[in-house]
């Protein structure tokens, strides 16, 4: 009975020391860089009632950095729906900065999608027209001060912005770094409301 149960330990042991920890490996996930996708349509000056609009335009074919043949999408990705990206608007309150949170009747999203969770989650869906992802949605500025918009909430990334296409769990999951204009060196748009 003895070596039965050290066999069967055994046999448990192989079985579990050869699974795969990496969750790159296990969901599948290639990683790209290709600059310019996301944008912030800055103003000379805001004044309350004024939006803080972002902008995201993928083709579907892109140019990644370092390679001479353009990179696919959708054909990488097996056709995945969209691709998601997050940011982060916070106002200055004293020697805070304080989330500012809109709700969605009054977020201007004239394409894709935009769910405030905390942090905003940022939806371009493929457009066949475009052939592109696209998204475009602005935030009215309610109140005078200072503010600041920056990208990837819970990531450790100051300088890009993580697009991640929605893929299927038998397809590759596409991460795309991706920059913005109008960020300072530590990740932030800092703009004033009057």
């Amino acid at each position: 009975m003895k070596k039965i149960v050290l066999l069967f330990l055994g046999l448990f042991v192989v079985s579990f020391s050869s699974c795969d920890t990496n969750d790159d490996d296990f969901y599948n996930t290639e990683y790209v860089r290709v600059n310019g996708l996301v944008t912030i349509e800055t103003q000379a000056s805001y004044a309350v009632g004024d939006k803080i609009t972002v902008n995201c335009v993928v083709d579907r074919l892109v140019n990644e950095l370092g390679q001479s043949t353009p990179l696919d999408i959708r054909k990488t990705t097996n056709n995945a729906p969209s691709l998601t990206f997050s940011y982060v608007l916070e106002k200055q309150n004293g020697s805070e900065w304080v989330p500012v949170s809109v709700p969605a009747n009054q977020m201007e999203v004239s394409s894709g999608q935009l769910q405030n969770l905390g942090f905003y989650l940022a939806t371009a869906p493929y457009d066949t027209v475009q052939d592109a992802y696209v998204f475009r949605a602005g935030l009215p500025l309610l109140s005078s001060g200072t503010y600041r918009l920056s990208y990837g909430y819970n990531s450790e990334e100051t300088d890009v912005v993580e697009l991640r296409s929605n893929s299927a769990s038998d397809a590759i999951t596409l991460l795309i770094y991706t920059t913005s204009n109008a960020l300072n060196n530590s990740g932030f748009y800092t703009f004033t409301v009057n």
